[in-house]
């Protein structure tokens, strides 16, 4: 019994003194003017007090009734545990302290979540479907783009008695009521706007890659806009002084066209006054065109000729040596040149030719008799087309 008694008053005196202890804590908080609650006090062991803890950030829409010490849960397993609740941005952030070996990437979600129907709140935090290659590490933030939070019993209970009191069956009778009073009598148009919405589908399916080249285009011609920012921008930069010079001069160009259309009838009525004078001299220019045209095999013979009248051009090197000049001649004192020359026109012309004949001269061989070779002069006059 003295054992028994010792023990139990050994048991009352470490209470006590606990007891005690927390006591004196919880009057040196209130006197700092920093205390808020029994579940703000650091707790000491567990997950995410070690030395080998390290801490993150955690950016979140609503804080819900989470306190400090509350749980951090991986996978529904203890650890770590919220550190301090503070604004930083003007942005709710949770302080949150983990164990070492707790590896996540660094795109983890965060939930605030209910541990039971009426129990306290806890954070879970979780890998995304896809993670990325980094890991959180000491001082990381988790953006508020992956956090949010579990309905609670309260969200939860106000729904479920929002149905129950009729919120929303009322509007389900409407929407039931309307839509029966849209497809009442029109079963004919509806069915024929769906004959045309899958007809419509069917034939966007079948041009899916024609649709797929047109955005692959546009995104070329986008890329290559985009190439282009420089130029585009110094286009944009130079335009608008342009564009003011043109407001500036509007009355000079108004000016220069009713002057241009003052020129243009003046022009058509000159021409209107000269009109049967140009088709006369355009009627007789086709003879000389004509003729020039027919000529024109032998122009550039005639015009070497021009140049070294009576000699061809060809000839001028052979002729003109240093300083004297080579002169050759023929004598031509067969009978039938003879008589062209000298008896043509006279009582014996022919006679010469004849005599020549008859020595034995070959006629095709002479100079043709000029009485027989018709004259150029003699013949008609050619008209214009």
């Amino acid at each position: 019994m003295t054992a028994g008694r010792s023990a139990a008053v050994a048991t009352a005196g470490r209470a006590l003194r606990a007891g005690v202890a927390l006591l004196t804590v919880a009057m040196v908080l209130t006197a700092c003017g920093s205390w808020r609650g029994i579940a703000n006090v650091p707790m000491p062991g567990g997950p995410g007090t070690g030395k080998d803890s390290y801490r993150i950030y955690v950016q979140v829409p609503d804080t819900l009734a989470l306190n400090v010490n509350s749980r951090v849960r991986v996978a529904d397993v203890f650890v770590g545990r919220v550190q301090a609740i503070g604004l930083k941005n003007m942005i709710a952030t949770l302080t949150i302290d983990l164990d070492n070996d707790v590896v996540l990437p660094v795109n983890a979600t965060a939930k605030i979540g209910q541990t039971s129907l009426l129990g306290s709140q806890h954070v879970e935090l979780a890998a995304p479907p896809d993670p990325a290659p980094q890991t959180l590490r000491e001082g990381d933030t988790i953006g508020l783009q992956n956090s949010s939070a579990f309905p609670t019993t309260e969200r939860t209970l106000a729904s479920v008695a929002t149905v129950l009191r009729g919120g929303g069956i009322p509007s389900l009778d409407v929407i039931s009521t309307e839509v029966d009073s849209m497809l009442d009598g029109r079963a004919d148009q509806i069915r024929q706007f769906l004959d045309k919405l899958d007809t419509f589908t069917a034939e966007a399916n079948a041009q899916r890659g024609d649709i797929r080249r047109a955005i692959d285009s546009m995104n070329e011609l986008i890329s290559i806009v985009a190439a282009r920012n420089d130029t585009l921008n110094a286009v944009l930069t130079e335009i608008p002084p342009l564009v003011e010079h043109f407001n500036e001069t509007r009355d000079l160009g108004t000016d220069a066209v009713q002057a241009l259309g003052e020129f243009s009838r003046l022009v058509d009525e000159a021409l209107s006054q000269s009109r049967e004078n140009i088709d006369h001299n355009l009627v007789a220019l086709q003879r000389p065109l004509k003729q020039l045209g027919r000529a024109a095999p032998y122009l550039s013979g005639a015009l070497r000729l021009m140049v070294s009248l009576p000699f061809t051009i060809d000839e001028v090197p052979k002729l003109v040596r240093g300083d004297y000049a080579n002169i050759s001649a023929v004598l031509d004192l067969t009978l039938s040149s003879l008589d062209n020359s000298l008896l043509t026109g006279t009582a014996f012309s022919g006679a010469l030719r004849a005599l020549e004949q008859s020595w034995g001269r070959d006629p095709n061989t002479m100079l043709p008799d000029v009485r027989f070779t018709p004259n150029p002069a003699d013949l008609p006059p050619e008209r214009g087309e």
